[in-house]
């Protein structure tokens, strides 16, 4: 027969047991975790040549907990600039509605709520059309200061084609050097004299060329 003290111990580990079980069943023991941050992505090229093109886009959510989500099919997908351009479905596939003229971005987000009340969204850069012109960027900007930038400071100019880095197949000339030298790589240095300079890039794999104008001041 099973002693009174033990009886005690039995019915306390019971009630130990049920106070726990409870406590489960209102809060559980692991709370759900906060999502922060949504990034778009897609393994698919973001340029879209031709009218009827697709790319599936993917979205993934970021909790307080470190963890990630694939969103994909949840969030709410939109398109927040040149509408007009691409369209987005319910499951994140967006398609070139219009491609002329080429080169035109189209910015697609995809947004969730979280459990804190607030929305969350990511976007990507959609390029329709196939552009062959070549865009230029400068380290510096287009208008440059002697003052802040003297003579033999470093510039560096960069060449992108409808999104995508062209700068290591573009060759790159200045129309002077006195105010900017530039080798063919896109490296250069200002000259120390004031004036406007047309910086020219030619890339080579897809025949595209490109111009860009700096300007540099005392």
């Amino acid at each position: 027969m099973v002693s009174t003290r033990r009886k005690f111990q039995l019915i306390a580990s019971f009630i130990v047991l049920f106070l726990a079980a409870v406590g489960v069943g209102c809060h559980g023991f692991f709370i759900d975790p906060t999502l922060t941050s949504m990034t778009v992505s897609t393994l698919g090229s973001t340029n879209l040549v031709n009218v009827g093109n697709t790319v599936q886009l993917q979205a993934t959510g970021t909790y307080d907990d470190g963890s990630h989500k694939n969103l994909t099919g949840t969030a709410t997908w939109s398109v927040t600039s040149n509408s007009n351009f691409v369209s987005v479905s319910s499951a994140g596939l967006a398609k070139a509605l219009v491609v002329s003229p080429a080169g035109t971005v189209a910015t697609v987000q995809a947004a969730a709520q979280s459990s804190s009340g607030s929305v969350v969204s990511g976007s990507i850069n959609i390029t329709v059309g196939q552009s062959t012109t070549l865009t230029l960027n400068s380290s510096l900007g287009t208008t440059i200061s002697l003052a802040t930038s003297p003579s033999g400071t470093a510039i560096t100019i960069t060449a992108s084609l409808n999104g995508t880095d062209k700068t290591a197949s573009t060759s790159f000339t200045s129309s002077d050097s006195t105010i900017i030298s530039l080798s063919t790589t896109g490296n250069g240095t200002l000259g120390g004299h004031t004036g406007t300079v047309t910086i020219t890039g030619t890339d080579s794999t897809d025949n595209a060329t490109g111009t860009l104008q700096i300007t540099v001041t005392n």
